[in-house]
């Protein structure tokens, strides 16, 4: 039988040791990215879900506005209602019809639909409590609605790219500082 020699055997010790703690770190900091990117992806998602949900919640109270001066004839609020609505940097165009489909007033300041990128129509029924009696209809840009929540999420994604980076150096220097008292303490010789 061959005997190997302690030194070789205590160094192919320390190699696997060592070893095991790499495929560990490694492993651990993999599903670190795993998260993250999980955590991306569904936090843009969740700003894009309210950013709609803000929309849509818009649209109701103009179309219960709209309700009121609707129902007395009153074109010239229904005038300003859609122009105050078309105020908004994302609204592309906005208009009220009738309970057949037919135009009362439309934006006059209206943006050309035909140059959005990504357009989204909210239609918005208008109605007492019996029945339907006009429409609401909002053309949004997309783009321009999603572009502060993209910007706000890009600036937390940056920083947090940061704040796993500190983690990482923060982890290897407790490593080093668990590994030196540990060393420390198996050299020093028994009696």
């Amino acid at each position: 039988m061959i005997k190997i020699p302690t030194h070789v055997n205590s160094l192919f010790k320390l190699v696997y040791r060592r070893g095991r703690r790499l495929g560990l770190a490694v492993l651990i900091i993999l599903l670190i990215e795993q998260s993250w990117t999980a955590m991306h992806t569904t936090s843009l998602q969740e700003f894009q879900a309210h950013s709609h949900n803000l929309v849509s919640l818009t649209a109701e109270q103009a179309a219960s506005e709209a309700h009121y001066w609707l129902e007395t004839d009153q074109i010239v609020n229904l005038q300003e209602l859609v122009n105050s609505l078309q105020q908004q940097p994302f609204v592309a165009s906005a208009q009220v019809q009738n309970r057949y489909g037919q135009n009362v007033v439309e934006s006059t300041s209206l943006s050309d639909t035909d140059e959005v990128q990504q357009a989204l129509t909210v239609v918005e029924e208008i109605n007492n409590e019996t029945q339907v009696i006009g429409y609401l209809t909002l053309t949004i840009d997309e783009a321009l609605l999603l572009q502060a929540p993209v910007k706000t999420h890009a600036y937390l994604t940056f920083y947090g790219q940061f704040l796993l980076f500190f983690a990482i150096i923060a982890g290897v220097f407790i490593a080093i500082t668990f590994n030196r008292w540990r060393y420390r303490s198996s050299a020093v010789p028994t009696k």
